[in-house]
């Protein structure tokens, strides 16, 4: 059981370098980042990218993460797909032999086809039964994609599928449709040996609307009802922090409530986003830092395991510079709940006795000292 006396006294004041490298290694903290945070940034603004002379591809930013100094690596279906949907076979096994060089490790699988012209109207929820089709086999191999890189779990992002304008979808059959996709996906998982199926939610955006999975007591809910029909805990959550404070809720709430419904968290996604904000997907740590500390403590109250991979959109700042300034300040933060956590029983019968004084009396030194 970690110390917090070694804690105090291995790891005060502020952690850089190696010092950071030393604290996560120790403290069993598992590392990532999304293959999609090394670059280069485009948007609707600068279309051209932010870093234009940036190396593209898969392989370049995988040696950026390295660069970076971070560890575990998450890269996206839609990068070993051509434009026609196909696996790029050779991709798979180049991206397996570099990860091994460079001494990195594969973190999970990102499913998101929202960037393809076919989906432009969705993928499980689409329109259409034949582009529905079209999504589940294209997501039946990602799932080989998976399996291929050695992975047991994946998380899916339903980019596409949702609506724009009120009345311009029914809601109930989006529903049932998303139910009936997510079931058939599940089902050819457990097929291929997959054993945890994270799913995300976000308010908006792309859809200027609603995705259909707007929030993640949604996806909790569908979660638990795809999980009795199987008969296993195949399904999960990915909780986007960023995500979570777009719809103004506490994120530590949100790990509770699933834990309070039998959902496990598959992953976590870490960035920064101002409350009731768009997806910001900042530097971690450069926002509310209470909030974030209070999903830490969550997490590790509900003794979660996973991998905290770091999803972020650092348009004007260098992306290995991004990286590198995320672990620091996650790092830091990541102390500060630890010290909660490790003083738990006192903290939580500070919490018990409903003294607002007395609880951040409790913790200013911790968040502050």
């Amino acid at each position: 059981m970690a110390s917090l006396d070694r804690l105090r006294s291995a790891y005060s004041g502020f952690m850089e370098g190696k010092v950071v490298d030393s604290f996560l290694r120790e403290f069993n903290v598992k590392f990532a980042a999304g293959t999609w945070t090394a670059g280069d940034f485009s948007d609707r603004f600068n279309r051209g990218g932010y870093f234009p002379n940036l190396p593209g591809g898969l392989i370049n930013q995988l040696r950026r993460v390295k660069e970076a100094g971070i560890e575990g690596v998450v890269p996206v279906d839609a990068q070993f797909l051509d434009n026609e949907l196909k696996v790029r076979r050779d991709l798979i096994d180049e991206v397996k032999s570099t990860v091994n060089e460079l001494g990195l490790k594969l973190a999970g699988l990102a499913m998101d086809l929202t960037g393809f012209h076919a989906f432009k109207l969705g993928t499980l929820t689409n329109p259409d039964p034949k582009v529905r089709e079209l999504a589940i086999s294209t997501f039946t191999q990602s799932l080989d994609i998976a399996r291929e890189l050695g992975l047991d779990s994946v998380s899916i992002w339903l980019g596409s599928d949702g609506w724009d304008y009120s009345l311009e979808a029914n809601y109930g059959r989006k529903l049932e449709l998303l139910y009936e996709g997510l079931l058939n996906l599940g089902k050819e998982a457990r097929r291929l040996g997959i054993k945890s199926f994270g799913i995300e939610a976000k308010p908006k955006e792309p859809r200027e609307g609603n995705l259909v999975t707007p929030t993640s007591h949604v996806t909790i809910m569908l979660a638990s009802r795809l999980n009795s029909e199987l008969r296993d805990k195949l399904f999960g959550i990915t909780i986007d922090y960023g995500h979570e404070l777009m719809y103004a809720v506490e994120p530590a709430y949100t790990v509770y409530v699933a834990k309070w419904m039998g959902v496990p968290v598959v992953v976590t996604h870490i960035n920064t986003a101002k409350w009731h904000s768009n997806d910001e997907d900042r530097v971690v740590g450069t926002g509310d830092i209470w909030h974030f500390v209070d999903f830490i403590y969550a997490l590790l109250d509900t003794g979660y395991s996973g991998w905290f991979t770091l999803d972020q959109f650092t348009y004007r700042l260098n992306p290995v510079d991004g990286l590198r300034l995320s672990k620091e300040l996650f790092a830091n933060l990541y102390k500060r709940a630890l010290m909660l956590y490790l003083s738990r029983e006192d903290f939580e019968n500070v919490r018990l006795s409903g003294d607002q004084a007395k609880v951040l009396d409790y913790v200013k030194r911790i968040m502050y000292g």
